[in-house]
């Protein structure tokens, strides 16, 4: 999949997930805060959603982070490592270690379930394409549910229709928050 239905799926992804972050972590703090709020974990779905791409050069991600690119990502098969359920281990470890040493702050909670939450939505983006990906790292199996190419027309209208789904979810999701 390409950088923009990545990104869509993480703002997707984040939207779904919004009603069960909003009820039981934001609702005590003032509106002014909460918005603030609601932005860095919107934020940090999207840079989520980007992020398992480390492992290949010329990427959106790699680019922006070459000295991280360099140390991780050359050493790395493309859909191996940063695309399994490891991974989403990992970074939830660190999301907890982060939450353990930041006395449970609020912020670092948004920007933590954010990342989480896109990462999990590249690689279930991944799963609907050709090439899969290794979930099971490190085991090499790929896993592929359907067999859609990348930059394909098909994928292409994928995006677009993320689009809608996109707009039908925040409208929705204002509607609720009224």
């Amino acid at each position: 999949m390409t950088k923009e239905t990545h990104a869509k799926g993480g703002y997707i992804s984040a939207l779904i997930a919004l009603p069960f972050i909003y009820q039981n972590y934001l609702l005590k703090y003032n509106i002014y805060y909460r918005i603030i709020l609601l932005f860095i974990y919107v934020y940090f779905s999207y840079f989520g959603s980007l992020i398992p791409d480390i492992d290949m050069r010329g990427s959106y991600i790699s680019k922006r982070f070459p000295i991280i690119y360099k140390k991780l990502g050359e050493n790395l098969r493309h859909r191996g490592f940063t695309h399994s359920i490891v991974f989403i281990g990992i970074l939830s470890f660190l999301g907890k270690l982060l939450m353990e040493y930041s006395d449970n702050n609020i912020v670092f909670y948004c920007l933590s379930s954010g990342l989480i939450i896109g990462s999990i939505s590249h690689i279930c983006l991944d799963l609907i394409t050709k090439e899969g990906v290794e979930l099971l790292y490190p085991i090499t199996i790929n896993f592929s549910i359907l067999s859609i190419r990348t930059s394909s027309k098909l994928e292409k209208t994928i995006c677009k229709s993320l689009n809608f789904i996109i707009i039908f979810l925040l409208g929705y999701r204002f509607y609720l928050l009224m």
